[in-house]
């Protein structure tokens, strides 16, 4: 079984909140429009003895993915296609990458401290798309020292829901304790 992940990575230098605030008294063209690329990881399904080596694994090959230069090469194809082809022909583009890959992933980084919109403090931020054809959608997002994970899900494809959370779950809570014993120095049976 080929499995692949469409990972979302943002090319625009991460501003604080007060760099974007001055940069938008200036009127800068710098925030202006969306730069992101995407990179493709393959997705290994296996049963591992200490669920860590998968994290490690995940780890070490999404710092390598986010060394290349694979985001960036995506993003300005898309452009150099956009001014050969039109919208259509990039919005044809743009979706051929989706239908191609099993999961999609995102990461938002939110603020480190908690905020309030029209005077009503926010409990979290959830952020999510639609429309999106993989199978699974997942954006997971940090704000205020919490991390809120959105699971987006094609009924068509992934039949039982119920069991997919369960599974995000039970993995979750299997990687926890493996790294709670990894910090008191035991090994994971």
């Amino acid at each position: 079984m080929r499995c692949r992940a469409n990972v979302i990575m943002n090319l625009r230098p991460a501003f604080g909140v007060q760099a974007v605030a001055e940069m938008i008294e200036k009127n800068a063209s710098v925030i202006q429009g969306n730069c992101f690329g995407f990179v493709l990881i393959p997705l290994t399904i296996a049963q591992i003895e200490n669920p860590l080596d998968y994290v490690r694994k995940a780890k070490t090959l999404m710092d390598r993915k986010k060394h290349s230069l694979e985001s960036q090469c995506t993003f300005y194809a898309a452009q150099l296609f956009l001014k050969f082809f039109g919208y259509k022909g990039a919005a044809k583009l743009a979706q051929r990458v989706p239908y191609q890959t099993t999961l999609a992933l995102s990461n938002v980084i939110g603020p480190h401290e908690e905020i309030s919109c029209a005077g009503h403090p926010l409990e979290f931020v959830a952020p999510t798309c639609s429309g999106y054809p993989t199978g699974i959608m997942v954006h997971v997002c940090s704000y205020a020292k919490k991390l809120t994970f959105t699971i987006a899900v094609n009924e068509g494809i992934v039949p039982d829901l119920n069991q997919l959370g369960d599974d995000f779950i039970d993995s979750f809570m299997l990687i926890k304790e493996a790294a709670d014993l990894a910090k008191l120095g035991t090994k994971v049976d």
